[in-house]
């Protein structure tokens, strides 16, 4: 049974296809060699459609970075008006982007095909931030694009790579995180932190914060994030200070809920030195606002 060539039909929606790869004597053992212009023989007229098809078929070439922009941030230490004050941050790669809806959809139709469970998540248009994506979703979709460029992948569960299931609100505690595995991982707290504040570019130049009481946590706005505009932090770094939320790897006090960190308007007019609001999430939820910026070791 072509299991693989199945998954991959059903993921980018051309089941309908499938009699025709198997009257073209089309098996899981060769899709490795198949070409555009065998796709198109076989029916497939979009070129979008092929594109994503032979990158369900094929296992990329190891390519440093791997088609991803990162930003290599400098480590330091949180200084003293973070509420992570003290951490110590080692220098690490950080996506220059949060993850756009093309390059989701590229890796989640390999994966598919290649015995990950992967959600769509919501589209906002190919080039723009993928949302409605759980922090199970984004964890199996970074081992997936590790695997699919062939790294080591980061995520396991019982020794073995995470690539199935959706554990609940408290089930995210079995997976464990390989520290020296060189695959695509979610950004450390403190690393998000660190990368939005500019690193020892901003730190240097920001004075103690003025003094004066914390501001209250304002609710979430579910509806939608601002409208991406060009800006760019210290590093570099586009839009890690929109109203876009995203997930970090570690979980808060509770034990079972996730990080999720933003910069928004409001925090950067109110509390300039303290910008960076902490919030938390159960692993299993997706909102339009949520979404997640790729980080690996340096």
């Amino acid at each position: 049974m072509n299991t693989r060539l199945k998954s991959a039909l059903e993921a980018t929606h051309l089941e309908h296809l499938l009699q025709r790869f198997t009257n073209e004597g089309v098996t899981d053992d060769i899709l490795c060699e198949l070409a555009d212009q065998d796709l198109e023989k076989i029916g497939i007229t979009k070129l979008g459609d092929r594109k994503r098809l032979l990158l369900a078929f094929h296992k990329a070439p190891r390519v440093e970075g791997g088609g991803t922009v990162l930003i290599e941030v400098k480590g330091g230490v949180l200084p003293v008006y973070s509420e992570l004050k003290g951490a110590s941050v080692a220098t690490f790669e950080i996506g220059k982007y949060p993850v756009m809806h093309e390059e989701w959809e590229w890796v989640r139709v390999w994966g598919v095909s290649n015995g990950y469970e992967l959600g769509e998540g919501h589209r906002n248009g190919d080039f723009r931030p993928i949302t409605k994506v759980s922090w199970y979703d984004a964890v199996k979709w970074c081992n997936a694009k590790s695997e699919h460029e062939a790294m080591e992948p980061v995520y396991r569960i019982e020794d073995a790579v995470f690539r199935k299931g959706d554990y609940g609100s408290s089930g995210s505690k079995w997976i464990k995180r390989n520290e020296k595995a060189n695959g695509y991982r979610l950004p450390l707290e403190a690393e998000w932190e660190w990368a939005a504040m500019g690193g020892v570019l901003a730190i240097k130049s920001i004075a103690s914060p003025t003094q004066g009481g914390a501001a209250t946590e304002p609710e979430i706005e579910l509806g939608g994030y601002r409208a991406f505009g060009a800006y760019f932090n210290e590093l570099g770094i586009y839009e890690i200070t929109s109203n876009m939320w995203e997930w970090c790897w570690d979980r808060d006090e509770t034990g079972t809920a996730h990080r999720i960190r933003s910069e928004s308007t409001w925090s950067r007019k109110t509390h300039p030195d303290h910008s960076h609001r902490r919030v938390s999430r159960s692993p299993e939820t997706r909102y339009s606002v949520l979404g997640f910026r790729l980080a690996r070791n340096a």
